[in-house]
């Protein structure tokens, strides 16, 4: 298992579970040992990549999400920079964003001042990142990421761990490339929160098989103990993360077509589901039906946040000396 050392072949099914983009069929099982939760079964490389079809990076050099998404994710970028910084309680370092997407994340560093760097898995990923934002992006697997030991003061895994087989060995070699102090802020789904146990394969977060591990509070707290990390603030509450994932979430649960507002609010070049398998009725439905969920989604985000049942989950950690 990817947290304990529990024979994986000795999992608990929870439930079944299929891809919205390529409807092929999953499942989500539980080791009775540690709780760690994951998709099965795990998928190789090649089988992998073809669940992220052309389309799930957008078009080269193209947004994946309309400029008015953009802007929002922009503003709490520059959030969690701050978050970071408090942290670390030091003027600018050098930062690493592992799994740096589109990029906003690691650019909004740069604009405090930072010595940004990102790594994606392919070049493909590192499209925008690279040729829109003008960031340095390495690509290769989060477990051999190829920097200097203690070569970084910060480092970010803005949900990226859910995305990974082996998350002890990224852990691991996060804590190789970071400093000792140095700082680890992770960010991933809550399995453990009430919307995932209320939509189960429903849940937006869920997104099988690309996410191949799903953390509770308690799997993700061990993993990072395990890897020489120090939790020290935990929180739940990531907006852009926490409302529309409800609002999906419960359409889903409608019956609608799954994800469907998802794609909507992709650019272009940038829809994962294929167009003439929507009933026409869908789309207005999806839409007027996601204004009223929004606003009812706001005290219920915050209320989830407040008791710890959230949507997501985000930690700030700190790295142990050797």
């Amino acid at each position: 298992m990817p947290v304990c050392s529990h024979p994986p072949d000795q999992t608990e099914p929870l439930f079944p579970a299929s891809d919205y983009i390529t409807g092929r069929q999953f499942g989500i099982a539980r080791c009775p040992a540690c709780g760690f939760v994951v998709t099965t079964p795990q998928l190789p490389g090649q089988d992998l990549a073809a669940c992220y079809p052309p389309e799930y990076y957008g078009a080269a050099g193209q947004r994946p999400f309309f400029k008015l998404v953009e802007r929002g994710q922009s503003a709490l970028c520059r959030r969690r920079v701050r978050r970071v910084e408090s942290g670390r309680g030091a003027a600018p370092g050098r930062v690493l964003d592992v799994g740096c997407g589109p990029g906003w994340l690691l650019h909004a560093f740069r604009q405090r001042g930072w010595d940004a760097q990102g790594t994606e898995l392919s070049d493909p990923a590192a499209t925008h990142a690279r040729r829109v934002l003008g960031l340095p992006v390495a690509t290769g697997a989060s477990e051999r990421l190829g920097f200097p030991d203690q070569h970084f003061d910060a480092v970010t895994l803005w949900h990226v761990l859910e995305h990974v087989a082996d998350p002890r060995g990224v852990l691991a070699e996060v804590h190789r490339v970071l400093q000792p102090g140095g700082v680890l802020l992770v960010s991933v789904p809550n399995f453990g929160g009430w919307e995932a146990q209320l939509c189960r394969d429903k849940w937006f977060h869920l997104d099988v098989p690309r996410h191949r591990t799903h953390f509770t509070r308690v799997s993700l707290g061990q993993a990072l103990a395990a890897a020489g990390f120090e939790p020290r603030h935990w929180s739940g509450f990531a907006p852009e993360y926490d409302a529309f994932s409800l609002v999906q979430s419960l359409l889903n649960r409608c019956g609608l077509r799954h994800n469907l507002l998802y794609n909507l609010l992709r650019s272009r070049d940038a829809k994962v589901l294929r167009e003439g398998k929507t009933p026409a009725w869908q789309v207005p439905a999806t839409l007027a039906l996601a204004a009223p969920l929004g606003l009812l989604s706001l005290p219920a985000i915050l209320l989830a946040g407040w008791a710890g049942q959230a949507g997501t989950m985000t930690v700030l950690a700190v790295r142990r000396a050797d």
